[in-house]
């Protein structure tokens, strides 16, 4: 090889490795918002999608989602995959432009197919929630997977809801548990919340009351509203830890609980078909033989009575939740609804909102009054998953019963 050969290829190669004398792309995220419009209109895909980001942000322009649609319009037709998954976002919303199942499972899924993790995952729970509102939790199944092997803890941890919830999977509590482990180990907050509500539960592991404490609290951390209440839960019955009314209440109250839309429908409520409870020292009396008799109605009244002091104290709420059990297992309307009702707000029991969907789904087939209105109420703090395991377990208590 000619010396002039050999010195010419030298500087290819170095060129090559070091990127020398090669035009860097341009910082469209941080240009001056005259240049990106410029570029923009000169149809620069990566310009339109930087742009179509200030307007969704309101950075640097006057916020405006429709102006988003149209840049990444221009963009996802030259095949921009970033584009593509956020116009399929805006169609599945209705944001900027009319709500549209087909486009957004048009762009959502030409996202997706580039293998991207995050697009990947976009698409599966566009999925999971319904893109023509009819849910495809299989589908969703199968894209969560695809990101989660790729290592996107989100999507991890949506998976894991699948399995937990036995929605496009075969319910596996155990695998679950396992795909919770490896994003909260990484301190995901979400998925620390979900781990610790299995371990409040015992569901797919041992009950373990500190260990959900820690987890719950490692969200809480993060600014987890829903991690915060579980925590107050914790506090408020002395689950885990020394019972602490007051950090309880803080937490409760960073978490948003409380929130004046579903105030009332967390209140108790009396059966106004049953005669109200003789409250005098001889009437007392009889209840209380009454309750040892293990009637149901008596139950259901004592407890009633216990939570209904001036100044409940956890012992309290603790013996009215188990009356309310024993009174709802022996099929009890009022005491099946109350006891949903404690369940949603973790007074005396640990807070789960399936099992108190499944008692005021139990309920309102018992002819409690309002018990359906109260349970469509609540319902909106759950997810579709969480809906449905209510309702089978309901079906499935119903069928016991």
């Amino acid at each position: 090889m000619k010396p002039q050969r050999s010195l010419a290829l030298a500087l290819i190669a170095i060129l090559l490795a070091t990127g020398a004398g090669a035009q860097s792309a341009p910082d469209w995220a941080n240009a001056p918002i005259d240049k990106l419009q410029q570029s923009a209109q000169s149809g620069a895909a990566e310009a339109q999608f930087a742009l179509a980001m200030r307007y969704h942000n309101g950075r640097g322009v006057l916020q405006n989602f429709s102006r988003a649609v149209d840049l990444l319009q221009q963009a996802a037709d030259q095949g921009h995959a970033g584009a593509m998954n956020r116009l399929g976002q805006y169609y599945f919303s209705g944001l900027g432009v009319s709500r549209d199942a087909a486009l957004a499972q048009k762009w959502l899924a030409s996202a997706a197919e580039k293998g991207t993790p995050q697009y990947l995952y976009d698409y599966a729970s566009a999925l999971e929630n319904g893109l023509d509102g009819s849910a495809d939790p299989a589908k969703a199944a199968e894209f969560y997977a695809r990101a989660a092997e790729q290592g996107h803890d989100d999507a991890i941890v949506s998976l894991g809801v699948l399995y937990q919830n036995g929605l496009g999977v075969e319910r596996d509590l155990t695998r679950a548990r396992q795909l919770y482990e490896g994003p909260a180990s990484r301190g995901h907050a979400r998925a620390m919340n979900n781990l610790g509500l299995l371990y409040v539960r015992g569901n797919g592991i041992e009950q373990d009351y500190e260990r959900a404490v820690k987890l719950f609290s490692g969200a809480v951390d993060q600014g987890l509203s829903v991690a915060m209440t579980n925590l107050g839960v914790m506090y408020e019955n002395g689950f885990g830890v020394e019972v602490n009314e007051a950090l309880a209440t803080e937490l409760y109250r960073r978490g948003g609980r409380g929130d004046a839309a579903q105030k009332q429908a967390l209140q108790p409520v009396y059966d106004r078909r049953l005669a109200p409870p003789d409250t005098t020292e001889a009437g007392l009396n009889i209840l209380r033989q009454a309750v040892q008799a293990g009637d149901p109605v008596a139950r259901f009244q004592m407890a009633w009575l216990l939570l209904h002091k001036s100044d409940p104290t956890i012992k309290d709420r603790y013996q009215a939740a188990g009356l309310l059990q024993q009174a709802a297992e022996q099929g009890l309307a009022p005491a099946m609804m109350n006891l949903g009702i404690l369940y949603y707000e973790g007074a005396g029991v640990p807070q789960d909102y399936v099992l108190g969907q499944m008692w005021l789904i139990l309920a309102g087939t018992a002819g409690m009054p309002d018990a359906i209105s109260v349970s469509s109420a609540l319902s909106e703090r759950m997810t579709s998953g969480q809906i449905n395991e209510a309702q089978q377990l309901a079906a499935n208590k119903s069928n016991l019963q």
